[in-house]
């Protein structure tokens, strides 16, 4: 079983979904770890009310932020200190769906790695539950709650004990809907999946500021049901021809969502062809795979020509 560094892969997630487009705003893609207000006695939340008890003490985000598609619920806590924590549901409903079939993470600050809610020895073991209470559709607000056992990422660092995480509660955590408002601009994104085109509904651009990472664009082609391809690359990338080189790569990275199921790059190609102060054209092929699943897809032809933010 490969590594997994949760510090990236939350990167990665909040390119591919949590995202401010250039056309339309839903929520603040400028993710700055430090900049949030801590608070006292270990945070305070600015948007809803993000806590959990684990090791005798009780971890408060300083930061919500969440995302609902048709299929999905995405939600993220974060704290000034550099600690985040992901609730993710591949069921927008309220109900109560089993943790190691969705995913749940907790990011140490500082850390590459963290505790996730799949044993990576034993997939099927009942790790905790996600329990969605209610969504407000109105206010656009979501509660519920979560409990699960957190197996430690680096499978090459033995003996690191699982810590169970109990007693969270996410309370008005404000969301913004995936594609909600249509991108009215002249952008163009296009890309086979296995040989069959893949027919977006949305196209959103965006910046994305993460700690440790340099400041890059988020391109994301996106469907109806909650499936897209996302790229990640550095702002700084000038016109030419660049390497997929594996998901946590620090100038360039996929991450896609068919099926309900979280896929990053392993390797492929990405070429930008021309690149102004507010436009940016490019291709790219790319193979990428779930890693709990080791399945893998074959993006090809993909091509896209869009608007700077």
């Amino acid at each position: 079983m490969k590594n997994i560094k949760l510090a990236s892969l939350l990167v990665l997630f909040i390119s591919a979904l949590t995202f401010t487009s250039c056309d339309n705003e839903p929520i603040d893609s400028n993710i700055n770890l430090g900049d949030f207000d801590n608070g006292n006695n270990g945070g305070s939340t600015t948007n809803g009310n993000f806590k959990v008890d684990f090791n005798g003490q009780t971890w408060v985000s300083a930061s919500t932020q969440a995302v609902l598609s048709d299929n999905t619920i995405q939600i993220i806590g974060l704290k000034t200190d550099g600690s985040a924590f992901e609730v993710s549901s591949d069921n927008a409903t309220v109900g109560t769906y089993p943790a190691n079939q969705n995913l749940l993470i907790y990011n140490p600050a500082a850390s590459q790695f963290g505790y996730v809610s799949i044993n990576f020895q034993d997939p099927n073991e009942d790790t905790g539950s996600i329990t969605i209470t209610n969504i407000d559709t109105v206010n656009k607000k979501i509660s519920g709650t979560f409990t699960f056992k957190g197996y430690w990422t680096n499978t090459d660092e033995p003996g690191v004990v699982p810590i169970n995480f109990t007693n969270g509660t996410f309370t008005n955590i404000a969301y913004t809907t995936l594609n909600e408002n249509p991108n009215p601009t002249t952008d163009t994104f296009f890309a086979n999946v296995d040989g069959s085109e893949f027919v977006e509904n949305n196209i959103d651009v965006a910046e994305v500021i993460a700690s440790g990472y340099p400041d890059s664009y988020s391109i994301v082609g996106s469907k109806n049901n909650g499936d897209n391809i996302g790229l990640r690359f550095s702002k700084t990338l000038p016109v030419g021809t660049y390497a997929f080189d594996g998901p946590f790569n620090q100038d360039l990275a996929s991450t896609c969502i068919f099926n309900n199921l979280l896929y990053t790059s392993e390797t492929g190609s990405f070429k930008i062809t021309s690149k102004t102060a507010t436009r940016i054209k490019g291709t790219f092929n790319i193979i990428v795979n779930n890693f709990s699943t080791s399945d893998t897809k074959i993006i090809s032809e993909g091509s896209f020509d869009v608007e700077l933010p």
